[in-house]
């Protein structure tokens, strides 16, 4: 014998008693929400026209609260969309004002404007909405280029950077550019260079986004060349020796090593470089003196003296 299984649900009765629950609960809600309500209702604002040389900050009120006399299908409605409550700027602005005042009385309007006209706004959270502007200023600032450069054997850049334009325009309210002294590049690579470099840098940009810039990129270049070493000697130049005092330095010349460009390296003589020892700045008690170099070629680079110290004998 089997037993079949029944569905409670294809019962009459069943159906009946569901039938009248739904429509017993779609009237208790049309009654429900059918009542008057007074209710807070939270409204976004929005700032717009906004005058071409300012800038809202960024601490001015976003939303604001207040009460409605409506029912609930009205309520429920603005519960699940937020009004939007926009605020014309330029309308309550005067060349140079750093702050703007909108009435209450003119608030109640715009909001209602944004609502069933029959519906009445009581009780606001502000008295009256000030809005806070920041003019926008200009500022030059430097640029510092990041670079990650390295080159080949016997090769050195000959000289600095060259950026072009050397500085950059910011546009944008006095409180974040007061803050700002410089501007950077992004990373310029090159392995193993060999020959001058002209290479496009692009400006980074700033964490603000207030803040805007001209030019958005600088030209950089550098000259490469082919370096090798030199050495020269060079006679010591005694100064500041009392009338009737003799001095010999031990050793009296000093040998200067420097690199220098292949293309140079033929120009660079003894007559670029001077090289001193200053009398009233002799060590008395170790009997030295320091060796200076007071006049240079400004081609040569890493210079260094085969010696530090310079003795003396003093005859009187």
């Amino acid at each position: 014998m089997s037993n079949q299984f029944k569905n409670p649900f294809k019962s009459t009765k069943l159906k009946a008693f569901f039938f009248f629950l739904v429509l017993a609960t779609f009237f208790w809600a049309l009654t429900k929400f059918s009542r008057q309500y007074t209710a807070t209702v939270e409204a976004s604002i929005f700032y717009v026209n906004i005058p071409g040389n300012t800038l809202i900050t960024d601490d001015n009120l976003k939303e604001i609260t207040f009460d409605l006399a409506t029912n609930g299908f009205e309520f429920l409605f603005y519960k699940l969309k937020r009004p939007r409550i926009d605020i014309d700027v330029r309308r309550y602005y005067s060349e140079g004002d750093t702050q703007v005042i909108v009435l209450e009385s003119e608030l109640i309007k715009l909001i209602s404007s944004r609502l069933n006209a029959d519906l009445a706004v009581r009780n606001l959270s502000v008295k009256e909405l000030a809005i806070k502007l920041d003019g926008i200023i200009s500022k030059k600032i430097p640029v510092k280029v990041k670079t990650d450069f390295s080159y080949k054997d016997g090769f050195r850049p000959l000289d600095s950077l060259k950026v072009i334009p050397d500085s950059i325009v910011l546009y944008g309210p006095s409180i974040y550019l007061e803050t700002i002294d410089f501007a950077e590049t992004k990373t310029l690579t090159g392995k193993n260079l060999d020959k001058s470099v002209s290479k496009t840098a692009i400006i980074s940009s700033f964490e603000n986004r207030k803040v805007t810039f001209d030019p958005k990129e600088v030209l950089v270049s550098i000259t490469v060349a082919e370096f090798s070493q030199k050495e020269i000697n060079l006679p010591i130049e005694l100064i500041n020796v009392p009338q009737g005092i003799i001095v010999k330095l031990i050793p009296n010349t000093v040998k200067l090593t420097f690199n220098a460009s292949v293309a140079d390296f033929r120009k660079i003589t003894d007559k670029d470089f001077k090289v001193i020892c200053d009398y009233d700045q002799r060590n008395e008690d170790e009997n030295f003196m320091i060796p200076r170099l007071v006049e240079s070629s400004n081609r040569v680079i890493n210079i260094e003296f085969d010696t530090k110290k310079i003795d003396y004998l003093i005859f009187k």
